[in-house]
């Protein structure tokens, strides 16, 4: 027993020794902005506008902005800020203000303007857009680069896309491609809402396929693979926004996020964050066992109950264990809870309903027929089965400007 004991300490001794080195393994995968930090070229001599925050990091976790400016080859005349602020600090919705960084001014494109005006740009050559994305279509990133990459058209600046992975992997693509009447700052284009695509796929789409006709450079990732989710990365995570603390918790948005607009509730600004679906009126159990019937692909649901912060009530319904985020499908799973729900609820699951048109909730999914299939009653099976033409056809737009394997 001594022999044993001593050889666990022996082995706990030298894991602490080999720990600092494991640490300092490089991550699997090289990002955008460590490429262009690595080979230069494309911004030597160059005075940019850089879009970016506080989740544009290099892969040892430093800030972007500050890895470039540290360049003597690259000046950073003006920084511009999305959603959420430069430092990350803004909630969802908030507007973003203008400040400056330093002699820096960081102009915001969260406030009273979305796209860069010209007189912003005048201190720029060329913009530069390094930014974390979620990976679904109504998180405003994406939207913040093709307005970007409009006014970069509009005045003749070339503009750089350092890419990023997308925290959902390259290959789940789900729910239903956006209706052109629908289109909003949560979503410009006809995409789905799980698109399966990085910042800099997406850059090229948007600017072939729907006409932005930038002078576009895409600075892709080294080591990423479609197949890859962020755990596979080796890489840092910085929270995109404040709710998304974790990589895990990407998919669990992805699933719930879609709740917006109705009186189903999704455990934000709670550890529960997403990873819940809750009404005070919801009967856990039977919820949490008709839902495992489907035996919907990596995916199982646990009965649930959280107090709501602003009045302490207790909301009741089932918390989401993403068992294999590979096959798990974020639209697929929303549908079919909200069906459920309405299913069994019928009399008290509501849509937030409000004089402007067209409601949140269709604004989010990107059309209005999800929620008048909801509310006729018609089965989840029925609602999904409904976008997959729209996804076939986007899955060939998209087969030409994919950059990994």
């Amino acid at each position: 027993m001594r022999f044993i004991a001593a050889v666990c300490i022996g082995l706990i001794i030298l894991a602490g020794r080999l720990s600092p080195a494991i640490l300092a393994q490089p991550p699997a995968v090289r990002v955008g902005a460590d490429v262009v930090l690595t080979d230069g070229g494309v911004l030597a001599g160059r005075r940019i506008g850089l879009v970016t925050h506080s989740a544009g990091t290099t892969g040892d976790g430093r800030l972007t902005m500050d890895a470039l400016a540290a360049r003597d080859e690259v000046e950073i005349g003006a920084l511009f800020a999305p959603e959420h602020g430069i430092d990350g600090s803004y909630g969802a919705g908030v507007r973003v203000p203008t400040v400056s960084r330093g002699r820096t001014p960081v102009y915001s494109l969260y406030g009273g303007v979305f796209q860069p005006t010209r007189q912003m740009l005048a201190r720029v050559d060329t913009l530069v857009v390094d930014l974390q994305d979620a990976g679904v279509r109504p998180f405003t990133y994406a939207s913040t680069m093709a307005l970007v990459m409009r006014a970069a058209a509009e005045t003749g600046k070339p503009v750089v896309i350092l890419d990023r992975p997308n925290p959902l992997g390259g290959l789940t693509v789900d729910g239903p491609v956006l209706d052109p009447r629908y289109a909003s700052f949560i979503g410009l284009y006809p995409i789905p809402y799980v698109h399966g695509m990085t910042l800099g796929e997406l850059a090229a789409l948007y600017n072939s396929a729907f006409g932005i006709n930038a002078r576009l450079t895409v600075v892709p990732m080294r080591g990423w693979e479609r197949r890859m989710i962020w755990a596979d990365t080796g890489l840092p995570w910085a929270a995109p926004s404040p709710g998304l603390v974790d990589p895990d918790i990407a998919p669990y948005y992805a699933a719930t996020g879609p709740f917006d607009g109705t009186n189903v509730w999704n455990g934000v600004a709670t550890e529960s964050r997403f990873r819940v679906a809750l009404a005070p009126w919801i009967d856990a159990p039977r919820l949490a066992e008709r839902l495992n019937r489907y035996q919907l692909p990596g995916v199982h649901f646990t009965p649930s109950a959280i107090p709501y912060p602003l009045n302490g009530k207790v909301y009741q319904g089932v918390r989401l264990h993403i068992t294999d985020p590979r096959i798990f499908r974020p639209s697929t799973t929303s549908v079919y809870i909200l069906a459920e729900i309405r299913r069994m609820h019928g009399d008290r699951f509501r849509f937030r309903l409000s004089r402007r048109a067209p409601p949140l909730f269709d604004l989010v999914w990107g059309t209005g027929q999800v929620r008048s299939a909801l509310q006729r009653g018609e089965p989840a099976e029925a609602i999904v089965r409904a976008w997959q033409p729209g996804l076939a056809r986007f899955l060939r737009l998209r087969r030409e400007h994919l950059l990994y394997e």
